[in-house]
């Protein structure tokens, strides 16, 4: 085993334990790949670009992973590749939510609105003829 492997490994079980220091040490270690990764898949799925929501995507996953972490949600975690597998998937799913939330709102954010609710000239029916 690496002395890297041994460091995230025994990092892997600070977070579990909720030593936020372990997560400082994860943080500083895979964000920028995170963040790397989620521009991949924004390139990948012709997102257009989303600049800063690329590091949001990433944020969110970490702060997801670290939550679940605490909570126990990843028993079988126990080393860097785990560890690397895990934060891709997360983030990856990060990256899609962001799409759909962002056609959401190009389409209306599921608003319907009826002709009247949309600003611009007020002719009368009477006044088309």
């Amino acid at each position: 085993m690496r002395d890297d492997e041994g460091s995230v490994t025994r990092w892997i079980g600070g977070l579990k334990a909720g030593d936020e220091a372990a997560a400082q040490q994860l943080w500083e270690r895979y964000f920028a790949r995170m963040v790397g990764l989620a521009r991949e898949k924004v390139r990948a799925g012709h997102r257009g670009d989303m600049g800063r929501d690329e590091e949001d995507a990433a944020l969110s996953a970490f702060d997801s992973f670290c939550t679940g972490a605490a909570r126990g949600q990843f028993p079988a975690l126990a080393d860097r590749d785990d560890l690397w597998r895990l934060l891709a998937l997360i983030t990856a799913r990060k990256v899609f939510a962001q799409a759909r939330r962002g056609q959401r709102l190009k389409r209306g954010g599921g608003l319907v609105r009826n002709a009247t609710d949309v600003p611009g000239d007020d002719l009368e029916e009477d006044d088309v003829m």
